[in-house]
């Protein structure tokens, strides 16, 4: 009974002192703490009462000079995960036209509409443009980044794009009227 209270004793002045003390004082006072558990149910399992560690065992009890690993709770610090895609979507603020090239002279083939999401495919470096994934699926186009929510793609690793050739028209000279020579009569002798 006595050894019972001084064991109480020993863990209320032990988490009193672990409350006063840093970080690294609390490691060391709960292995002090552990041992004296253990040194504890040693006890009680020599005194032939139940639950200690060689409780029921009927085997001889050894005791270590090996120091235990702390058995006191940590604090273990939570880390908050926010979920990123690893596919790169751009929306746009302003209807924004996609065309089959970076620049206004390209066709237009699409408009990217104010908050839709398309998937980014490729950048092209020097520009303010980067090729998308039509909406639908249907092949792709480049989109101007002026009103794009995002335009630093270099997290994603994506293909760099070539420029496609123009598709300015080529201009057919019209033919030049050649008058052809008029005959004029000579005056006969």
């Amino acid at each position: 009974m006595q050894r019972k209270r001084i064991l109480i004793i020993l863990l209320v002045l032990s988490a009193l002192f672990i409350q006063s003390c840093g970080p690294a004082a609390e490691a060391a006072i709960a292995t002090g703490i552990a041992g004296t558990q253990q040194i504890s149910e040693l006890q009680t399992a020599a005194a032939g009462g139940g639950g200690g560690a060689a409780a029921g065992g009927g085997g001889e009890v050894v005791a270590s000079d090996t120091p235990q690993a702390p058995s006191a709770p940590t604090d273990t610090p939570t880390i908050t995960l926010t979920a990123t895609s690893s596919t790169p979507y751009v929306s746009v603020s302003v209807d924004t036209h996609c065309r089959s090239g970076p620049r206004i002279d390209y066709s237009l083939l699409t408009t990217i509409l104010i908050g839709e999401q398309v998937v980014v495919v490729a950048t092209f470096p020097g520009a303010d443009y980067v090729v998308v994934q039509r909406p639908g699926g249907s092949g792709v186009c480049w989109l101007w980044l002026k009103y794009a929510n995002v335009t630093d793609f270099s997290g994603y690793n994506l293909p760099i794009a070539t420029q496609p050739p123009t598709s300015t028209p080529t201009r057919t000279p019209s033919p030049t009227y050649t008058p052809s020579p008029t005959y004029t009569p000579s005056p006969t002798p």
